[in-house]
């Protein structure tokens, strides 16, 4: 028994992925005039090589905003501007992040032409509680499809109807997204 807590605390140790096992505070978005949080990171997608993510300035202070900042989006005449980015201190006193140390050519707010993708929107009761990224299930989800920063299509997905996961199944799929995200900031790895 006492060998068993000595492997597991050194797992525990040494394993980067669980340092950030933690449901992780989420964007907002302001769709149809009302604040919603999304579990999706739009932002994440416009680094690159030809736009490194910039470390130094979403420095991790806290288990609970592993990417270091929190944005705020709004979706306008059927497009996704990115508003506004704050220290992701886990306080509520963040300090706002320039836009302009990330878009240095352009003024705010910023269309986000460079994002394909989904945004999931959490609605009604949490059905499941994941403590890991965005794993928790709640009742409905609203998927926005976004191409080319555009919104492309709206639905309503009804979590009630469906087998509702594991809590294991769950947190081995934001295991492997924190894998895959951890990945994509070293590719050298």
């Amino acid at each position: 028994m006492k060998k068993m807590i000595i492997v597991l605390i050194t797992l525990i140790l040494f394993s980067p992925s669980l340092l950030w096992a933690t449901a992780q505070i989420p964007d907002s978005l302001i769709y149809k005039g009302e604040k919603l949080y999304i579990f999706s990171n739009p932002l994440e997608s416009y680094f690159n090589e030809k736009n490194p993510r910039p470390d130094h300035l979403f420095r991790f202070s806290c288990t609970a905003c592993w990417r270091g900042y929190v944005a705020t989006w709004k979706i306008e005449d059927g497009e996704l501007f990115l508003q506004k980015i704050v220290e992701g201190t886990c306080s509520s006193k963040a300090k706002e992040i320039s836009l302009s140390h990330i878009f240095p050519d352009q003024k705010g707010p910023i269309r986000a032409s460079w994002f394909s993708g989904t945004l999931r929107i959490p609605q009604g009761k949490q059905m499941l509680y994941v403590h890991m990224g965005y794993g928790s299930v709640y009742e409905q989800e609203i998927i926005l499809v976004i191409e080319k920063g555009k919104l492309v299509k709206e639905e309503l997905q009804d979590n009630r109807k469906k087998k509702l996961p594991t809590g294991d199944e769950k947190t081995q799929e934001e295991l492997q997204k924190l894998k895959e995200w951890e990945d994509s900031k070293n590719p050298q790895k």
